[in-house]
């Protein structure tokens, strides 16, 4: 790595170094292919995998579950700040690449973005981490956040982990429900928008709200 740069190794090499040591009788790079082919070769599952999935590996262990765990989060970090997210949410398209990250789970979890007058971003919540197909949001639970950050509106955002966006009767009422809420309290709902691997559905676009 020192010599070719970072770039030129494999992922189960970049995966060794990150592991450091092996087990009895198994080479660090052997334990990291073994540790990758658990989760089909793929950095998304490895990602989705909690830290007792991967620490139950013979070998791995919790330290270097954790270690693991810790790197795929920076990455996730970096591509956000590579992407130079807007502070300013004023299109469903921008709530789509700030969520980004949402795309690739594999339960429904409902976030709650919190905005001033402007639409900038004052801060962001997950507030509900479902099922892998469905997640319960309360109002309570939405504008409890928006009344911590003093903010003049929300956007709640949530993830159909079956990689469609068309939004489906509870998210419907949800967001209905949300609206009326929302008056009452003098917080307006300025979206809710549901993203996937295909897209993004937003209530605002589609005259839903």
């Amino acid at each position: 790595m020192i010599k070719a740069g970072p770039e030129a190794l494999s992922n189960e090499e970049l995966l060794a170094v990150l592991l450091r040591t092996g087990k009895k009788g198994k080479h660090v790079l052997e334990l990291s292919k073994e540790l990758f082919r658990r989760f089909d070769n793929s950095l998304v599952k490895l990602m989705n995998a909690s830290v007792e999935e991967i620490a139950a590996i013979e070998g791995v262990g919790i330290v270097k579950a954790v270690t693991l765990k810790a790197a795929l989060e920076l990455g996730k970090r970096l591509h956000r700040e590579l992407e130079q997210v807007p502070e300013k949410l004023d299109s469903a398209g921008k709530v789509y690449r700030y969520c980004q990250d949402m795309v690739y789970l594999e339960k429904e979890v409902v976030k709650v973005v919190c905005l001033d007058r402007r639409l900038n971003v004052l801060s962001e919540s997950v507030i509900t981490v479902g099922t892998s197909d469905r997640s319960l949001v309360h109002p309570r639970d939405v504008f409890r956040v928006a009344i911590r950050s003093n903010a003049s509106g929300v956007i709640v955002v949530h993830n159909h982990p079956s990689g469609d966006p068309t939004p489906s009767k509870e998210d419907r009422a949800i967001t209905k429900n949300l609206k009326r809420v929302g008056e009452i309290l003098g917080i307006e709902l300025v979206d809710h928008v549901i993203i996937s691997k295909r897209g993004y559905y937003s209530f605002r676009e589609e005259g839903e709200i």
